[in-house]
Parts: C-alpha cells; sequence; structure tokens
C-alpha cells in the first residue's frame, strides 16, 4: 500500500512502468477498442448530427414565422412588416383573429425561437467535438516521432541490402540463412546453452543489451531482409514479396541441399504412451480439463523434450465432456525443437515454410491427429500454440475448408508470428506477443500490425519497460522473453486489467476448455523418408 495516496499498488520504480501498466492490447470490440479509423467516423457521425441540429432549428424558425401571416399579425406579416418579437407588442386583434390568442400565440414563438436557439448551440458543440476528434486522430497517427521513422526506415533499408547482398552471394549463403531456420531456432539454441551452463558469454550484459536495443527495430530488420532476399530469388519467392518470398525461397533451399534437406514423401503419426516420455508417465493434466486458457497455455511447457519429458514433436489432443454431455476438443502445439531440418516437422524448415505459407507437416499432423482423436463436426475445437505451434494453429485455421470440416472454438498463440494470416471470422483469437522475443516478429509485422477485427485480438507486453525485476531480466534474455512462462503472465496481467476485450475473448475461449470428464492423446509426427 503506498503511504501517501492510499494505491494498493507498488509505487512506480523509476521512469519503469508497473508490470500491469506496461500490457497493450489491439483489435477486439468494444468500448475500449478505439482506433483513428473509428474516430474519424464518429467525426463524420457529429458533422451529420449537427446538420440535423441544425435542419431542426430551421423547422422551429418556420414555426415562428407561420404564426405571423394571417393568424395574428394579419397586415403586418402580408407587408413584411417588422416582427415585433418578444419584446414587441401583440395587437389586440389582427386578421379578425381574437386579442385573447395574441399570448398563447407569442409563448408559442417564444418556446419556438428558444429552442431554435438551443438546437443550434448543440450543432456548433457537436461542430467542435467533430473537429477535436479529427485533431486527435491526426495527432495520433503522428504520435511516433520523426526521428522514430526515420531509423525506422534505415533499419529497413539497411536490412533490405543485406539480405539482397546475402542472396546474391549465391546458394551457400542461401544454405546458412536455411540453417538457422529462422529466430526461433536461435532461442532455442541459446536456451539449450543455458540449461547447460554454457552461456554465460551469450547471455551476458552485452548480449542483453544488443536484445534490448534491437527489439524496437527487430520488425523493421525482418521485413528488410526478408524482401532482400526474395528480391534476389523472384522465381523462388513466387511473386511474393517480403518476408513470405523470403522465408519461400530459404525453404526450397532447406528442402533441396543433401546436407539440409531431407527426401520425405510422407508423415507417420504414433500415439504415444506412458512408457515413451521421460520420466515413464504423461503429464499428470491429462484427465482433467484446464480451467482457464492461462492453464491451458501453461501446460504446452510439458510438451517439449527436456523437462518436459515428451519426445520431439509431441502435440496433445484432449476431449473434454461438459457436465450436459457436450464434448470439446482441445489441441495443444509446441514450437520448433530443431534448428536443422529434422527427421520430424517441428524443426526450422516447417518455420520457413509456415511464413512462406506453403504446405508444411506441422498442421499436416494436427489435422491427422484429429481425424484418429474421432472429432465430430459439432464438437467445437480450440487450438492453443507456442511459437512454430502458434504459427501452424493459426495457419490450419485460416486455411480454406478447415472451418467447414471442423468447428473452431478458438485459437490463442504465444510467441507466434501470425501477422500475414487472415483468420476466418466468427472464432475468437488471442494472440500474445513480446517484443524482447523477436520471434513474433519474424514475419515483419509488430504486435500494432497485426490484423485488428471485433474477434481478434492481441496482446503485448513490453518486458524492458516494466519495474518488476523478473521483466527486466527476461527483456535481456531471448529464451525468458520467449517462454511460455512469459506469456502465461503477460496473459494474467492482461486479464487482471479488467480491459472488456480482454475479459471477453478469454471468456469465450475458456468456457470451452473445462469439464468433469476429460482424456488425452499424445501423439509424435514423424517424416516418412522415400
Amino acid at each position: 500500500m503506498d503511504p501517501v495516496n492510499g494505491d494498493p499498488r507498488p509505487p512506480r520504480g523509476g521512469d519503469r512502468l508497473l508490470p500491469g501498466d506496461t500490457v497493450t492490447v489491439y483489435g477486439g470490440g468494444g468500448t475500449s477498442a478505439v482506433g483513428t479509423a473509428s474516430v474519424r467516423r464518429a467525426a463524420t457521425l457529429l458533422a451529420r448530427a449537427a446538420d440535423d441540429l441544425r435542419a431542426a432549428a430551421r423547422c422551429c424558425l418556420g414555426v415562428s414565422r407561420d404564426l405571423v401571416p394571417g393568424s395574428v399579425l394579419g397586415e403586418a406579416g402580408r407587408t413584411g412588416a417588422a416582427w415585433p418579437g418578444a419584446a414587441g407588442a401583440w395587437p389586440a386583434a389582427a386578421g379578425g383573429v381574437p386579442g385573447a390568442l395574441a399570448p398563447t400565440a407569442l409563448a408559442l414563438d417564444e418556446a419556438a425561437r428558444d429552442t431554435a436557439g438551443r438546437l443550434a448551440e448543440r450543432a456548433d458543440r457537436c461542430d467542435l467535438l467533430g473537429w477535436r476528434l479529427l485533431r486527435a486522430a491526426g495527432l495520433y497517427e503522428e504520435a511516433e516521432s520523426t526521428a522514430h521513422r526515420l531509423v525506422g526506415a534505415l533499419v529497413t533499408a539497411g536490412a533490405f541490402g543485406t539480405g539482397a547482398a546475402f542472396g546474391s552471394l549465391g546458394w551457400a549463403a542461401l544454405v546458412g540463412a536455411g540453417a538457422a531456420g529462422g529466430a526461433e531456432v536461435a532461442v532455442r539454441l541459446a536456451g539449450g546453452a543455458a540449461t547447460r551452463g554454457l552461456s554465460t558469454a551469450v547471455t551476458g550484459w552485452a548480449a542483453a543489451g544488443v536484445t534490448r536495443g534491437l527489439a524496437p527495430w527487430s520488425d523493421e530488420a525482418f521485413a528488410g531482409l526478408g524482401g532482400g532476399v526474395a528480391l534476389t530469388r523472384p522465381g523462388l519467392a513466387g511473386g511474393r514479396p517480403g518476408v513470405a518470398g523470403g522465408a519461400g525461397v530459404l525453404a526450397h533451399v532447406a528442402r533441396q541441399v543433401p546436407v539440409l534437406g531431407n527426401a520425405d514423401t510422407g508423415l507417420r503419426l504414433t500415439r504415444l504412451g506412458p512408457e515413451d516420455f521421460a520420466h515413464g508417465a504423461v503429464p499428470a493434466w491429462s484427465t482433467s480439463g484446464a480451467w482457464s486458457v492461462q492453464e491451458a497455455l501453461a501446460r504446452i511447457d510439458d510438451l517439449y523434450p527436456g523437462p518436459g519429458g515428451a519426445p520431439s514433436a509431441t502435440i496433445a489432443v484432449q476431449r473434454v465432456t461438459a457436465p450436459d454431455g457436450a464434448v470439446s476438443w482441445t489441441v495443444l502445439v509446441p514450437g520448433t525443437q530443431s534448428a536443422l531440418p529434422a527427421d520430424h516437422p517441428w524443426d526450422g524448415r516447417t518455420d520457413l515454410e509456415l511464413v512462406a505459407g506453403e504446405l508444411d507437416g506441422a498442421t499436416a499432423a494436427i489435422e491427422g491427429a484429429l481425424a484418429d482423436s474421432g472429432v465430430g463436426p459439432d464438437e467445437p475445437v480450440t487450438l492453443v500454440g507456442h511459437s512454430l505451434g502458434g504459427i501452424a494453429a493459426t495457419a490450419l485455421v485460416s486455411r480454406a475448408g478447415f472451418a467447414e470440416r471442423y468447428r473452431v472454438g478458438g485459437l490463442v498463440t504465444a510467441g507466434a508470428p501470425t501477422g500475414l494470416l487472415a483468420t476466418p471470422p466468427g472464432v475468437p483469437v488471442l494472440h500474445l506477443e513480446t517484443p524482447e522475443e523477436l520471434v513474433s516478429h519474424t514475419d515483419g509485422r509488430s504486435a500494432a500490425q497485426n490484423p485488428r477485427t471485433h474477434d481478434r485480438l492481441t496482446v503485448v507486453r513490453s518486458l524492458r519497460d516494466s519495474a518488476a525485476q523478473a521483466d527486466r531480466a527476461a527483456s535481456g534474455s531471448l529464451p525468458q522473453a520467449h517462454a511460455v512462462a512469459a506469456h502465461v503472465r503477460t496473459l494474467d496481467l492482461a486479464v487482471a486489467s479488467g480491459d472488456p476485450r480482454v475479459t471477453a475473448t478469454v471468456d469465450r475461449i475458456g468456457a470451452r476448455l473445462a469439464g468433469p470428464t476429460a482424456s488425452t492423446v499424445f501423439y509424435r509426427a514423424e517424416r516418412v523418408g522415400s
């Protein structure tokens, strides 16, 4: 408790923000969802309202004028004599009208004139408010400083040149890029090194400084690099500009180069038992539904090799039965687990194929698991994915025909570049991102540039701006910033903020996750060689 102002929250630490204040929400519906386009539309409506009010004022003045000729003023009205108004004296009788009606007519005239004045005043206020809204929209659109825009443009241009030069070096350079498999692969490698105690130099203060410094410009950097690589091989890019085209070029390299590629001809999906897990048992939650979106997301950690004990390329499909007997399904999908193309589709090659919008093994594995599980056409399916899993889940939901075969109940992604994909209307979608994990920006889009619809929400949290020590530490570490736990905390803070868009979306998705009866099947995907 702050002893000065009674605020139950801890005071701010220097120029840092309270963790809850580092959360920004884009998209969704409700009164909190205001963009410049909405502000401009509101200004237009106010202008129309002002016109209507002035038209009503003219009608009131017309009523006042109609009282003059023939009914009371008689000759004065017909000859255009001045209307005496409230201060003038009505004649005792005019045009055969008894003088007794004069006070009533005067009162009506005063009321009409007063109403006209009030309507005109409100029309002026609407005009003023509309002008202020337009000015606010313009200021908001210009809020990003000239220096910031200039630096962003320079970063994009420099990265574009680097990508073009990189691609022009020939296939050897592209092989190196294909081997890297995108930024997430670097994150995974760094995370593995950290767990082996080999990352002191990598994750030290220098690396932390670079990570924090690169975060604000990472979307421009990836956009430039992708565009540069796509330019060098337009045929392989398939006419797609930017990141999608560049990813297509590198995906082709990953498939075709003998050292990296796999001559796979299909996919094998295997059901897993307790003996397939390192600890000799499936995760404890396999027989219980998730009681929140946060819990469902946190479970993905148990699907990674290592601490989770799962085999590589493991996904989970859970069947939940509600008290009324209704059945729903939850699919949990982890992220990349191999830098180089591997014997399973959870690798750098699939990352590139997904960003390029090409057919891939991960979405095929998810579809195969749904078919094997026996999901009915009227049973809602919620997909929850981290990193590569988030891209694969979004690509699948966005793909023509999937929503016709399955009733999609919701989509949740964490640390996934999904800005290039369009999800169908009516499906509640929640994206979680942090700038410092960089992976979400590998599509060349920042969180603010993600598609914004009534059903689609992006929640982003700036770790570097937080006063919390844990957040500050994570802001300088790619593995920590990208970890599932960091995104779960982002969602916790967003829900605690009370933002109605977050609450509505989480409630819509969460309603499909819980139930008294649940069973889970775990699958491993493998590529089948020729």
